[in-house]
């Protein structure tokens, strides 16, 4: 459970200035949003202190009147996290418009904190997690239950759409959201330029006879087999 930081007033009281000097006042939110937009951009191996003081414009030692070290910081990003995450609004009787809406929102918030499963990746997150942070899988895994699951269908369920959603976005959003320097992604076709006669003869087909795809086109039929596969499931 986070404690009010050294400076931060208890509700009802007084509450400090939103900008102090021109500059935005340091809370332990503001702090992990920052760390958020240094994480999205640059990865967790340059998640540091100094990388967030120079992004809020102050020395790494004024971030320490708010956050512990850095492991507290990871916890309070988790928590920012955390607040922006949608609750899922899952409806057994139109459950497949219901779970389309579902997995739009999930894409958005994956897409909102870019860089969040690298860093679960390379760190241990595990000690952060509570029922707060677990209660939109759990009403998920409830939600594919209700629809007649069994407990081991509603697991692969609720893991395969999670994977699928943000799957898509640490991938194909990543890379048009933010793609790399020199490189066109809404003009990639899945063939390299120039390839020799009669090599990715299929590839060089699907390039020349479909149609590109905008993401949110591609992800509205990656959501058609998702809901096809539930389907089949039930």
């Amino acid at each position: 459970m986070l404690t009010t930081p050294p400076g931060e007033h208890a509700a009802g009281a007084r509450r400090r200035p939103e900008f102090r000097k021109g500059r935005p006042t340091l809370t332990r939110e503001r702090i992990a949003r920052a760390a958020l937009e240094v994480l999205g951009e640059t990865g967790p191996a340059e998640l540091t202190m100094r990388a967030v003081g120079t992004r809020l414009d102050v020395s790494p030692r004024a971030l320490y009147n708010y956050v512990a070290d850095r492991r507290d910081l990871l916890g309070e990003i988790i928590a920012v996290c955390q607040s922006d995450r949608p609750q899922p609004r899952l409806d057994t009787g139109r459950w497949q418009e219901s779970l389309r809406t579902y997995c739009r929102d999930l894409r958005a918030w994956y897409r909102a904190h870019p860089g969040m499963l690298a860093l679960a990746r390379v760190e241990d997150l595990t000690p952060f997690a509570s029922a707060d942070l677990l209660r939109p899988d759990d009403i998920l895994v409830g939600f594919f239950l209700d629809l007649g699951f069994s407990p081991q269908n509603a697991y692969r369920a609720w893991s395969i759409t999670v994977l699928q959603v943000s799957g898509f976005a640490e991938i194909w959003d990543a890379w048009h959201d933010r793609p790399p320097p020199g490189s066109a992604p809404a003009a990639w076709t899945g063939v390299p330029p120039n390839p020799a006669a009669g090599e990715l003869p299929h590839l060089r087909r699907v390039a020349a006879e479909s149609t590109l795809e905008p993401p949110d086109i591609l992800f509205e039929s990656v959501l058609t087999m998702l809901i096809a596969g539930v389907e089949a499931m039930r």
